[in-house]
């Protein structure tokens, strides 16, 4: 009950914080519980399917950013919210397994954008598209000073040497990223 002078009726933005703090104060572990003990019987091969560790690292991640962040509190609220829909979305296909897909990626989104925390091998992934997509550009723009000779001469090489020096490049961002704790 609120009353004059009491911190929540002076202040009405910050009952997301009291909420957070007196009522989810173990808001991942129960989460966490629940969503493992619904997914009993699934196959491994689904759950890694469907990212789930990913899922339950991100929601713990959240939870631990909420008090500070207000796009943490939101995904926590809506994952509270989904959280006896998600066996469902793994057994059967509909707009469950939709709304946890959508959840997914704007956490992941959000993770990444926002505090730091990127998917493994993000940078390796990234890195070989764009150092294959500029080398095979710049072998296509070379094969045009040459017109006696075989596009492929200059393309197959350039494609191989863009995922290479991605593959090398990538994986050391990918490893500092590792080291420092920061993957999802």
């Amino acid at each position: 009950m609120l009353v004059r002078g009491h911190f929540l009726y002076l202040y009405p933005d910050t009952l997301w914080l009291y909420y957070l703090i007196f009522i989810m104060e173990n808001w991942y572990s129960n989460y966490e519980k629940d969503v493992v003990h619904q997914l009993e019987g699934i196959k491994r091969r689904d759950l890694r399917f469907f990212r789930i560790e990913e899922l339950l690292r991100m929601a713990e991640l959240a939870d631990k950013f909420a008090s500070s962040c207000r796009e943490c509190r939101s995904f926590c609220h809506q994952m509270e919210k989904d959280k006896e829909s998600v066996g469902k979305a793994i057994r059967e296909p509909g707009p469950e397994r939709r709304e946890l897909d959508r959840i997914q990626s704007q956490m992941s989104d959000h993770m990444r954008k926002s505090h730091g925390f990127y998917p493994p091998f993000y940078f390796t992934y990234l890195h070989s598209f764009i150092w294959t997509a500029l080398l095979g550009a710049l072998a296509y723009v070379t094969s045009l000073f040459f017109p006696n000779s075989d596009l492929w001469n200059f393309i197959a090489p350039a494609f191989a040497a863009g995922v290479i020096i991605g593959q090398v490049t990538g994986s050391r961002k990918d490893r500092r990223i590792r080291d420092s704790k920061k993957n999802l």
